[in-house]
């Protein structure tokens, strides 16, 4: 039997609702893909091109970081460009 109990308002706290919430997950997410993307481009730039077992014969930190900055972008593009968030400047400019 589970018991049903009303919270009075004093113990609601409104700003963890999940409504009021400025950015989405995704802005974080893209931030951290884009820093890591261009820690990625900056050590392939930077590294010599070291010889190793089983080498690629191309800069894998290099190729990777592009791939991540690009996919940084896009994600943060889309987060930015959510009908969520279209929503919420409409209802701010009226």
């Amino acid at each position: 039997m589970s018991e049903h109990r009303e919270y009075g308002e004093e113990e609601r706290v409104p700003e963890h609702s999940g409504t009021n919430h400025s950015m989405a997950i995704g802005f974080y997410i893209a931030a951290i893909v884009l820093i890591f993307g261009v820690t990625l481009v900056m050590t392939g730039l930077i590294s010599p091109d070291q010889a190793s077992e089983g080498s690629l014969d191309f800069n894998i930190n290099f190729w990777w970081g592009l791939v991540m900055v690009v996919s940084g972008c896009v994600i943060l593009g889309m987060t930015l460009a959510s009908p969520r968030r279209r929503a919420q400047r409409a209802a701010a400019n009226s």
